[in-house]
């Protein structure tokens, strides 16, 4: 990144006010950028500085509820940033959440926020500090935890003074796939009440379409790499619109047992998939054969009158027109999460009239094997659009009477050498296209020279080098 603003819009900010408040915030760590490259292999920028947020929700009942999410802050007051928000995977049990150290989860956050992201993660309902059970893949609470930590957040960061532009940036990874496209969906719908706008998203790996491609996954003849997921769906719906009184209702021994201390959180997740793929080995038998014969037929049968297809077709997260740049990002030998969901859910949203929704491949990797690429696809989407401004003063225009690029004219992929700067000195330096979109950033001393882009377009461009007293010098490229 970045892209810093013409100087006509340095001080916008967001001066809402906001109707969501948070309960707490609490610092918890501040990693620099060394030690987050040190984690993951990526690119890092700036320091960071993470909080555990605890706010006000709604539980699936449309209750009260307090639940917990991470805040990810670049550690830097000087500079404006944007705010994006990571829904996350699947995990195993109720402490496997961003809001706790030391998770994979919470690793991800971070490399977003070292790239000039704010970024908000939740924990969703039931796990973290939320009590009870997790509404898996429900995607009103996954929407509702989502929103409400968003504002909670900068709440905050209003009390705090911390600067942020209005800005959103969406993303999440399996489960975290289909919450994110629940998100982006219901705030696009209610954008004008809830104060925000969705500047892109990326959907990545999900399960949008429930009510068919991932009920055709409970059907399938072969077995699935972790039963325990597809089973929990439906022990979700149960628990949340109270279809029948209890699990015996749904499930046939010896499955009922295991899924019944599941569901009373006796074992995690880890535990759960175990034993159903065990016993699914040992009987020789289908997924679909946990369930009882009526509710088989059901599935099978997609039945109108069922409830549980009634439950399945109400989480679906993809029957709507994205208007802001959307990635649907898929792998095609993904066991867990059908590519088909990706490519369902784009045709529908591009026959509904959406003309920024983009389907790519990451290949032919597994689930876990297409994360790291799906999220470097996801960062250098978001970068294409971000913003960070100044939070100072807009500085001055200087002049360095020495100070030449050439060659002037250039063609793409030529090195640009950059003379006559001071001795020792230090800047910033954002090269922005005809259009004004920053194509490259980063810092500079005397002795420098910048590579143009391969794939720079051609026409007038502008070098603006931004010195340590906040005041700068602009030159023109002209790049062909």
């Amino acid at each position: 990144m970045k892209h810093l603003l013409p100087l006509l819009f340095v001080f916008l900010a967001c001066s809402c006010v906001r109707a969501q408040n948070y309960i707490s915030v609490d610092k918890q760590e501040r990693l620099t950028a060394e030690q987050i490259g040190r984690q993951l292999p990526i690119t890092t920028e700036y320091d960071v500085v993470i909080y555990k947020v605890l706010y006000a929700t709604v539980d699936a009942f449309g209750k009260p509820d307090t639940a917990s999410g991470m805040l990810s802050v670049p550690d830097d007051r000087s500079l404006r940033f944007p705010m994006g928000i990571y829904m996350h995977g699947t995990v195993t049990d109720r402490e496997a959440v961003p809001s706790r150290r030391e998770t994979l989860e919470r690793s991800v956050v971070n490399a977003f926020a070292t790239n000039g992201y704010i970024m908000v993660a939740p924990d969703y309902i039931g796990l973290g500090d939320s009590d009870g059970f997790h509404p898996y893949v429900h995607a009103a609470t996954e929407s509702s935890a989502g929103r409400d930590l968003i504002l909670a957040a900068q709440s905050w960061m209003d009390d705090q003074q911390v600067a942020y532009n209005d800005q959103l940036f969406i993303t999440g990874y399996s489960q975290g796939g289909h919450a994110a496209q629940a998100l982006h969906r219901d705030i696009q719908a209610d954008s004008g009440s809830a104060s925000l706008s969705v500047t892109a998203a990326t959907h990545l790996s999900g399960p949008y379409s429930i009510s068919d491609v991932m009920r055709r996954a409970t059907l399938s003849e072969g077995r699935p790499t972790l039963p325990g997921y597809i089973v929990y769906t439906y022990v979700s719906y149960n628990n949340v619109y109270q279809i029948y009184d209890s699990l015996g209702q749904v499930f046939v021994q010896p499955y009922l047992d295991v899924i019944r201390q599941y569901d009373r959180e006796e074992i995690d997740g880890e535990a759960f998939n175990a034993s159903l793929t065990d016993l699914l080995e040992e009987r020789q038998e289908r997924l679909i054969d946990m369930f009882q014969d009526s509710i088989e037929q059901q599935i099978s049968s997609d039945d109108d009158d069922s409830r549980i297809v009634q439950a399945l077709r109400d989480n679906d997260t993809f029957d709507w027109a994205p208007e802001a740049p959307t990635l649907l990002y898929y792998c095609t030998a993904d066991e867990q999460v059908p590519a088909e969901n990706a490519l369902v859910a784009a045709a529908r949203m591009r026959e509904l009239g959406s003309t920024s929704v983009i389907a790519q491949s990451g290949g032919d990797l597994s689930h876990g094997g297409c994360i790291p690429f799906a999220l470097l696809t996801t960062l250098n989407l978001f970068d294409q659009y971000a913003t960070i401004s100044s939070t100072t003063s807009l500085g001055r225009a200087v002049d360095i009477p020495a100070f030449t690029i050439s060659p002037n004219p250039a063609g793409a992929g030529t090195d640009l050498r950059l003379t006559g700067l001071p001795a020792g000195i230090e800047a910033r330096y954002d090269l922005y296209d005809p259009t004004g979109r920053t194509i490259m950033h980063g810092h500079i001393t005397d002795r420098a020279s910048l590579t143009v882009p391969a794939t720079v377009r051609s026409g007038v461009h502008v070098l603006r080098l931004t010195l340590s007293d906040g005041n700068f010098v602009v030159r023109r490229v002209v790049l062909r």
